[in-house]
């Protein structure tokens, strides 16, 4: 059995041999076919890269052949061409005259294209003013708001001081850059022209009513930032330098701002005496711009402003304050933000409805106008503040004031620090 398996083992070592060697044999020819296909493979790449290159020759080529014969297309149309005009030109036509250089071109027509031009401008330019009129929606002039209202105008505020021609350049930022000259323009600037304004504010409001003058005044507007607030600290002034004591309430419960402006600081003020927290007196605050004027601030931020506005203790301290003061300017909130001064409104003597010029709308200041007379108020009038004097639409009153005005407006010197010289003057009515 030894023998035999060892003769098996051999033959199966003689099997494994013939069975390496037919498929190393295999191996090596399969090798053999793929170099020989892979040698293919490389011909006929390059002979592709061949075709290729061959085609975008053919194709350049090709172009070339199109361009050039087009281009001898046209250059024997053309010869064409030239040969019928050489034929044509043999006629009997001869020069009679000689034409002569003309002395101005005929064309362009310069004095017909300037009118032209000219009728184009103006009737561009007049249309374009109608459009932009049109367009416009806002207030700019005193008999804009007069028309649009139904209530007399009572004057205009400028938009700023009128630096003079003397005025250097430093000045003039100065001014324009200090909130005292827009704020408290009738104490610091008392001849300027925006303090004569607002002394023109005084004449009318005094005389709007028969009889005694307005005690109440109240100074309100359509919407916020249009110079309210201003216009109440400044007619308290103008007021109070005819020698009367006048008291400048600030009823705006929700924004306080005239004890900013006066640089009071947080104070007891109105809503304080309406809560019964403060008594008048301590809650009023002698102002140290002039002996006459009084303030009594807001106070601290009521959460019901216009009920403690409408209640019976306002109408009480009113009351009270009638007979302690010659005037009382009071200083509300915009009508159409909130109804604190239209329910204040009704117990005024006098109500100043103040609009701004170029920003206030139409249907701002006849709805502020409306929900006042709603109520009965007794409206004194508008008053336009803001006014751009440059504007075009107040041509007129510069041609008034350069005629007749110019040595009464007169703005008065400045120091070194930009700040105006102490001159209070007593205003007349």
């Amino acid at each position: 059995m030894n023998s035999q398996m060892k003769e098996v083992d051999a033959q199966i070592q003689v099997e494994m041999k013939k069975i390496v060697s037919r498929v190393r044999s295999d191996y090596l020819a399969a090798l053999q076919r793929e170099t020989m296909l892979r040698a293919a493979l490389d011909k006929q790449k390059q002979e592709a890269n061949k075709l290729n290159e061959s085609a975008i020759d053919y194709s350049l080529l090709k172009r070339d052949v199109e361009t050039n014969r087009t281009l001898y297309e046209g250059l024997l149309e053309k010869l064409k061409e030239a040969g019928v005009t050489a034929g044509l030109r043999s006629n009997n036509i001869r020069p009679v005259d000689e034409a002569r250089v003309p002395m101005y071109p005929a064309e362009p027509n310069v004095p017909r294209n300037l009118s032209f031009a000219l009728a184009l401008g103006l009737t561009t330019g007049v249309g374009l003013a109608f459009l932009l009129e049109g367009i416009d929606n806002t207030v700019r002039t005193p008999e804009q708001a007069q028309a649009l209202s139904a209530l007399p105008s009572l004057g205009l505020i400028p938009l700023g001081l009128k630096a003079g021609v003397e005025m250097s350049m430093k000045q003039r930022l100065s001014v324009a850059s200090s909130k005292e000259v827009v704020e408290l323009i009738t104490q610091s600037r008392p001849q300027s022209q925006m303090a004569e304004s607002y002394r023109a504010l005084r004449t009318s409001l005094l005389l709007t009513s028969l009889g005694a003058p307005p005690k109440v005044i109240l100074i309100t507007s359509a919407l916020p930032q249009e110079g309210k607030t201003t216009t109440s600290i400044n007619t308290a002034i103008v007021l109070a330098q005819k020698g009367v004591r006048v008291l400048l309430i600030d009823a705006d419960l929700r924004r306080p701002s005239i004890h900013k402006t006066l640089g009071m600081g947080p104070k007891t003020g109105l809503s304080n005496v309406l809560t019964g927290n403060a008594t008048l007196q301590q809650a009023t605050v002698r102002s140290s711009i002039l002996p006459g004027l009084f303030i009594l601030p807001a106070g601290t931020p009521p959460p019901n402003p216009a009920e403690l506005l409408a209640s019976s203790n306002m109408k009480d301290v009113l009351a009270e304050l009638r007979e302690q003061y010659d005037h009382i300017v009071v200083d509300t909130p915009p009508t159409l933000s909130v109804t604190d001064a239209v329910v204040m409104s009704t117990r005024a003597d006098a109500v100043v409805l103040v609009i701004r010029s170029g920003q206030t709308t139409k249907q701002a200041l006849r709805r502020s106008r409306d929900l006042l007379m709603q109520v009965n108020a007794r409206i004194a009038g508008v008053l336009l503040n803001a006014v751009d004097l440059n504007s075009p639409d107040y041509y007129y009153y510069y041609e008034y004031q350069g005629k007749y005005g110019h040595r009464y407006y007169r703005e008065e010197e400045m120091d070194n620090g930009g700040a105006s010289l102490p001159s209070v003057r007593a205003g007349s009515a």
